[in-house]
């Protein structure tokens, strides 16, 4: 199979006032897959994003605890669980908040697949309009304040849920290690979409004079 990789100059003008600019753009195609756009700041910034979300929810999940409540029924005490499973269901167990912040962290992957299947199946490399959209500079902000919010929660609760009102330990170092670590990757993704939106709202914008 052959890949035609099919490059294009085109000269435009930008009327602003009484000033004319000339702009020469190139604009490549290249059918498949468009890894260019992993070469790229917002691409890379998309690519470290979704493996620091995914980081953070396989993080939590590790501390996921299963307990069987026992359903008790009239004649309950004349059957034994082994013969009677379905007597019984599983509980998952979390810190009250945490189901939160892996919701948050599950929106936040589904959003960078969604973004970065939609750039990578893209053809065009190089366009003259801007690549990114009012949808993308929107979901960046959001995604920000979500995930900042969740990284907080989850060190606060860490913290709050180390010793008890007696100063004695409740949590070990362990899960308090990991509970502190998933909510710092929170806080750091935060962080780099509040960069992603300042650079989607630049793109979006354009040249502030022409």
């Amino acid at each position: 199979m052959v890949i035609t990789t099919t490059t294009k100059t085109i000269n435009y003008s930008i009327t602003k006032g009484q000033a004319v600019n000339s702009v020469t753009a190139t604009v490549t195609s290249t059918p498949g897959c468009n890894s260019t756009y992993l070469t790229r700041l917002p691409g890379i910034l998309k690519l470290i994003e979704l493996l620091l979300a995914l980081a953070a929810v396989i993080l939590l999940a590790t501390l996921r605890e299963q307990s069987r409540e026992v359903i008790r029924s009239a004649d309950y005490y004349q059957y034994s669980y082994v013969s009677h499973p379905w007597l019984t269901y599983l509980h998952e167990h979390f810190l009250v908040g945490e189901a939160a912040f892996i919701a948050a962290q599950t929106v936040a992957l589904f959003v960078l697949l969604i973004l970065l299947i939609s750039y990578l199946s893209s053809t065009t490399s190089a366009m003259i309009v801007p690549k990114t959209t009012n949808l993308e500079k929107t979901a960046n902000i959001v995604l920000a304040v979500v995930l900042l919010i969740a990284g907080v929660q989850e060190v606060v609760l860490a913290v709050l849920w180390r010793y008890d009102e007696a100063e004695r330990t409740i949590m070990e170092v362990g899960p308090f290690g990991v509970r502190v670590a998933a909510g710092a990757l929170s806080l750091l993704n935060g962080l780099l979409f509040v960069v992603s939106a300042v650079l989607s709202a630049k793109e979006l914008a354009g040249p502030k004079t022409l």
